[in-house]
């Protein structure tokens, strides 16, 4: 089995320090911007282009996901604008990434372009909005008497970025493998959270579950 997670959170939640960490764990390497890298040197894009285009979600971009996979199915209707490459290019990327390689990935809509593979694991990371405001503050130095909006704005952009791109309901407990309140556990916690889950995909046994095992099979053990 693969090594493949996709991370969809909440502004603030913690997610993006929760897949670096994780990744480090699994021995896989971390996507996030580095996506974007990619993208441009697949598309010939700028990374400004694609930088900018990437959460301006509008009605009358009449472009997305189902389109991405017939565009890459040979089945578009007539040449792409400038916005849908820019879409595709980072799809294009993330696509091959879930086909020959592993991973860690944050935001995109991995979770969505990943969904028909078996071996990807998806976790939405959430948190109360007071610890949200908090670790902005703390961690993107975002100012004080403006966190909440910002948050909150970001929250927006992400769920409508998301929501039109995939017509699913970005947060919605059936489209990911697993949720996971942040503000209820450690980031350490959380990872290992996640690596279990592997693990328990994967086949293999913790030691910690070798010795439950145990545990369970001889009744008399004493710990």
């Amino acid at each position: 089995m693969k090594k493949l997670v996709t991370i969809s959170r909440e502004y603030g939640s913690g997610g993006r320090i929760i897949g670096k960490i994780l990744a480090d764990k699994l021995g896989v390497p971390f996507y996030d911007k580095e996506i974007i890298d990619m993208a441009v040197q697949e598309s010939g894009f700028s990374r400004e282009m694609i930088e900018n285009a990437e959460l301006k979600a509008k009605s009358s971009f009449a472009y997305n996901l189902a389109s991405a996979l017939n565009f890459s199915e040979g089945m578009s209707a007539g040449p792409l604008s400038v916005n849908e490459k820019l879409f595709l290019a980072q799809f294009q990327v993330i696509a091959e990434i879930g086909k020959t390689g592993e991973g860690v990935i944050v935001g995109r809509c991995a979770d969505y372009i990943l969904k028909d593979n078996p071996d990807t694991i998806s976790v939405f990371c959430f948190s109360d909005l007071e610890e949200r405001i908090r670790f902005s503050i703390n961690e993107y130095d975002v100012p004080a008497k403006q966190a909440k909006k910002i948050v909150q704005e970001k929250d927006m952009k992400r769920a409508r970025f998301y929501e039109f791109h995939t017509n699913q309901k970005w947060g919605d407990a059936k489209n990911y493998s697993l949720l996971i309140n942040t503000s209820k556990m450690s980031t350490d916690e959380v990872v290992e959270i996640i690596a279990a889950l592997y693990d328990k995909k994967a086949g293999l046994t913790t030691f910690k579950g070798a010795f439950q095992d145990q545990y369970i099979e001889h009744k008399s053990f004493k710990i």
